[in-house]
C-alpha cells in the first residue's frame, strides 16, 4: 500500500472519522463495549468544494471541516491511513450535522 500523509476529497465528497465509544462513564464505571464499538457520528476531517447541480449550478459542500455529523448506518469508502480507520462519503448521504 502507498504512504500518503494528507487526503483531499473530490467534489462533494467528505473525509470523516468516526468517534469512538466511551469506555469509562463520567461516574467512573468502566463500561463494557466490546472490541471496535464505534458510535454512528464522526468529525468531518476535510471536504471537496462541492458539485454542479442539474441546473449546472454550482453548489458547495453542504459541511465543513470540524463538524460533528450523524452518520449512515452502511456505506461509505474505508481508507486506513498511519492504522487509523477514516471514510469518505458524499455530503448527501450523510445524515445530519451535531450541533
Amino acid at each position: 500500500m502507498a504512504s500518503f500523509k494528507k487526503i483531499i476529497p473530490l467534489l462533494n465528497r467528505v473525509l470523516v472519522q468516526k468517534i469512538s465509544a466511551p469506555k469509562q462513564s463520567a461516574g467512573g464505571i468502566i463500561l463494557n463495549t466490546g472490541n471496535d464499538a464505534e458510535l454512528d457520528m464522526g468529525k468531518v476531517i476535510a471536504a471537496g468544494p462541492g458539485v454542479k447541480n442539474s441546473d449546472g449550478v454550482f453548489r458547495s459542500c453542504m459541511v465543513s471541516e470540524g463538524q460533528t455529523v450523524l452518520l449512515p448506518g452502511y456505506g461509505g469508502q474505508v481508507i486506513t491511513m498511519k492504522d487509523e480507520k477514516f471514510f469518505i462519503y458524499k455530503d448527501t448521504e450523510l445524515v445530519g450535522i451535531v450541533n
